[in-house]
Parts: structure tokens; C-alpha cells; sequence
């Protein structure tokens, strides 16, 4: 079934290529919901259901969102410590949405290494606004242009 998002905000990137998103989210109909609207959102993006799928390929993503309590041998906290960890992938924009909703889950997701934590349910649009927070404060701080951040007109 086609959606139709409206006034759906744009991830721009000054560069030539789409901002690359790799979505961990075990719940099939999240992860469509997610990753069209993200799509809609001009992103390129990859969704895998488990953390064990996500390791190998998350090296390639500009931003990685995943869940708390994703399937897979071990949970999206410790696939953001393990992503934390790596060279090629411990710049990476880490962005934990999960149904988790106590205080302490957040602690946890900030201790693991994330760098923005929200609660389902999230609008997608909350979600394209934090990414574009997020790079926005990113690039700001570093001396290469930001990778996206202008809303669709």
C-alpha cells in the first residue's frame, strides 16, 4: 500500500549521494512504516531485522537507528557499543528509537554511546527532525560541509 506523507521534511546532503540510513527494527510493520517514510524523505536506506545483520553492514551508514530489543544474538545497546568501538564505524550517527519508556533505559542507551534516544510511538517526522538536528549540530562543529539539513520547500 503507497502512503502519502504530505509536508514530510527532506534529509539533504550538500554532497553528491543520498545520506545513507541503516534501520535495525524487528517489528516488519515499523520497519516499512520507518523506512518509507525516510525514503520519502530523499534517504537512502537499508533495514535489517536483527543485530547480527546490522554489524556487518553498518560500516556504510551515515546514520544508524536501532531499537533496545531487537532480535539477534545480542540487543541494540550492544550493537551501539560494538559500533562505538570500531573504527570504521564509531562516527557514525547513532540514533536508539525503541518502546522502551523509563528514564533509566535512557541512561542506558546514552552510556551505551547513542546520540539521541526516542520513544515509540514516534512520529516519523520526529524522527527526519532529530536526524537533521543531529547533523546539523555535527557539522557545525566540524570544518566539512553538513551533510543534510534543508527542509523540503
Amino acid at each position: 500500500m503507497a502512503r502519502t506523507f504530505g509536508h514530510a521534511r527532506r534529509l539533504e546532503r550538500t554532497a553528491p549521494r543520498a545520506l545513507a540510513i541503516l534501520l535495525v527494527e524487528s517489528d516488519a510493520d515499523n520497519r516499512e512504516l520507518y523506512a518509507e517514510y525516510l525514503r520519502y524523505s530523499s534517504a537512502a536506506v537499508t533495514t535489517v531485522e536483527t543485530t547480527d545483520a546490522a554489524l556487518p553492514i553498518a560500516r556504510s551508514a551515515d546514520v544508524i537507528v536501532t531499537g533496545m530489543r531487537v532480535h539477534g544474538t545480542f540487543d541494540g545497546l550492544t550493537l551501539v557499543k560494538r559500533l562505538r568501538a570500531r573504527e570504521d564505524t564509531r562516527h557514525a550517527t547513532i540514533i536508539v528509537l525503541t518502546a522502551c519508556v523509563f528514564e533509566r533505559d535512557e541512561q542506558m542507551a546514552f552510556a551505551a554511546g547513542c546520540d539521541a534516544f526516542l520513544r515509540k510511538p514516534c512520529d516519523p517526522e520526529t524522527l527526519v527532525q532529530t536526524i537533521n538536528r543531529l547533523l546539523k549540530r555535527q557539522t557545525s562543529s566540524a570544518t566539512e560541509p553538513p551533510a543534510f539539513g534543508a527542509n523540503r520547500s
